[in-house]
C-alpha cells in the first residue's frame, strides 16, 4: 500500500545520475525502473526479445510499453556490445553473467546513493506509476503497468487526490473506457455480467432485450440473434460464449438464457443490471450500468457516423446531421458539440472539421500574422487556402480581425497594423 508521503526521487538528480551511467549496467537498471516502471524481477529476467527495436516498445508478458528514446538509444547499445554473449538483458560487465537480483539492488541502490537519493526501485516503479496516471490517466497506466484499474486507485488515490480526475465521463474518454470494457469482459467470459456486457456495449441491445433473451431466439446456424424487431449478427465472440452457455445450461431444459447459476432459475433484469453494474465498478468504471453503457455505445457510434462522414465531404453543419440521423435541430447541436468537445472534430463558425484538417479558432491569428510578417499583405483566398475553411467563414474571421485591430484592411487586402501600405505581395 502506498501512503501520502510516498518515496518520490527528485528528478533532477534522477537525471544527473542518468547522465552519469549512460549505457553501463547501472544506467539500464535505472533507465527500466524509473522510465518504463519495471519491477526488480521484470529486470532481472528481460530478455532481448522483449525488446523490439522497430516498434520502439518492450513486450511484456502482460503488457506493452512504449520506449522512451534514453531508454532506447541506451537499450540498443548494450545490444550490439552483448547481443551475442547472452539473451539476458542485464548481464554484468565482468563476467559477462546474468544478474541476480541481489546484484540489481545492489548496482541500483550504489547509484541512487551518489545523488542522495534514498528510494528503491520499488519506489522508482511507483512514481512511473505516478506519473503514468498524472499525465495520461488511470486506463492508460492500467494499460502499460499490467495492474487493475482498481488496484491502481487502491494504491494512488489518495497521493493524487485534487490533481487528477478519478472518474470517467460517460459522454467522453472514448479509448479509456473501452479499454476498461476490454479488460472486464476478457475476466468475466460467458458470465451472466460478461454477456450482458457484452451485448449492450457491442451488440446495440437493451437492457430489457438482454433479460428477456430465449435460447429460440439464438441461431447458432446463421450466427445471428433473433429480436421482435431486427436481427443482430452475434459475431465469433458472441457466438462462442453463448456456445459454453448452452452446453451447460441445456440438461436444464430453460428456455431462458440468463439464469441463476447456483438454482438454475431464470433471473430478471434486476438482477442482470446489478452483477453487470458490480463487474463496471469493480473493472473500474464506477459510474456506468448497464442503460448508461447502452447510452454511451450509441454515442460511440454515432460519433463514428459523423466523424466518418466529415472525413468524407470535407466537413459537417447542422443541417448535415439532421438529414444523415433524422434528428432534430437541437440533438444535432448536441452531437456536433460533443465531438468537438471530446476533440474528435474541430469547430469554426458553425461549421465542424475533420481534426487536424484545419487551422484552430485559437490559432488563425497566429497563423495569418506569420504569414503577412513574411508576405506583408495578403487577400482572403490566401488565407482560405491557409486556414483550410471556406471563403464566407474566411470573410468572418478577416471582418473581425479588422475590428479588434488585429489587422488593417487595403482595399480587398489585409496586412498588419503599422505595416508599409505598399507593402509586396
Amino acid at each position: 500500500m502506498v501512503s501520502d508521503e510516498t518515496k518520490r526521487p527528485d528528478e533532477a538528480a534522477m537525471r544527473r545520475i542518468l547522465d552519469r551511467y549512460s549505457d553501463s549496467p547501472e544506467g539500464i537498471i535505472l533507465r527500466l525502473a524509473w522510465l518504463e516502471g519495471l519491477s526488480r524481477k521484470e529486470l532481472n529476467e528481460l530478455t532481448w526479445d522483449q525488446v523490439d527495436f522497430e516498434t520502439q516498445n518492450l513486450l511484456l508478458q502482460d503488457r506493452t510499453i512504449p520506449l522512451e528514446p534514453s531508454v532506447a538509444d541506451c537499450l540498443q547499445k548494450r545490444y550490439e556490445k552483448y547481443r551475442t554473449v547472452s539473451d539476458r538483458v542485464l548481464i554484468a560487465d565482468r563476467g559477462k553473467k546474468p544478474m541476480t537480483p541481489e546484484n540489481v539492488s545492489r548496482l541500483a541502490k550504489n547509484a541512487l546513493d551518489s545523488e542522495g537519493q534514498k528510494v528503491s526501485l520499488m519506489d522508482l516503479r511507483h512514481d512511473w506509476l505516478l506519473r503514468q496516471i498524472e499525465a495520461h490517466g488511470w486506463a492508460y497506466a492500467a494499460k502499460v503497468s499490467g495492474l487493475a484499474v482498481s488496484s491502481l486507485r487502491g494504491q494512488f488515490g489518495s497521493c493524487l487526490k485534487g490533481k487528477q480526475d478519478q472518474n470517467f465521463a460517460v459522454s467522453g474518454g472514448k479509448d479509456e473506457v473501452e479499454y476498461l470494457l476490454w479488460r472486464i469482459v476478457q475476466q468475466e467470459g460467458s458470465s451472466t455480467a460478461g454477456l450482458a456486457i457484452w451485448m449492450c456495449w457491442q451488440l446495440a441491445m437493451q437492457p430489457g432485450e438482454v433479460a428477456a433473451l430465449t435460447w429460440d431466439q439464438v441461431d447458432f446456424k446463421t450466427g445471428h440473434i433473433h429480436l421482435p424487431n431486427r436481427d443482430i449478427d452475434m459475431g465469433t465472440r458472441m457466438q462462442r460464449l453463448l456456445g459454453e452457455v448452452w452446453d451447460r445450461q441445456k440438461p436444464l431444459n430453460e428456455p431462458q438464457v440468463f439464469v441463476a447459476p447456483t438454482t438454475g432459475h431464470p433471473i430478471d433484469l434486476s438482477r442482470v443490471s446489478v452483477v453487470s453494474r458490480t463487474a463496471m465498478i469493480r473493472g473500474g468504471l464506477e459510474h456506468f450500468s448497464l442503460r448508461t453503457l447502452c447510452s454511451w455505445a450509441a454515442a460511440q457510434r454515432t460519433g463514428e457516423i459523423l466523424t466518418a462522414h466529415a472525413e468524407k465531404q470535407g466537413s459537417l453543419v447542422r443541417e448535415d446531421v439532421m438529414k444523415l440521423l433524422h434528428v432534430s435541430e437541437n440533438t444535432a447541436w448536441s452531437y456536433l458539440n460533443r465531438l468537438a468537445d471530446s476533440g474528435r472534430l474541430e469547430k469554426v463558425g458553425v461549421r465542424y472539421y475533420p481534426k487536424g484538417s484545419v487551422v484552430a479558432p485559437e490559432n488563425q491569428l497566429v497563423v495569418i500574422e506569420d504569414y503577412l510578417k513574411k508576405h506583408g499583405i495578403g487577400s482572403r483566398q490566401a488565407f482560405v487556402e491557409l486556414l483550410h475553411i471556406t471563403p464566407h467563414q474566411a470573410t468572418n474571421i478577416l471582418k473581425h480581425m479588422v475590428e479588434r485591430g488585429e489587422l488593417v484592411r487595403v482595399g480587398k487586402r489585409y496586412r498588419l497594423p503599422g505595416a508599409d501600405e505598399n507593402a509586396k505581395t
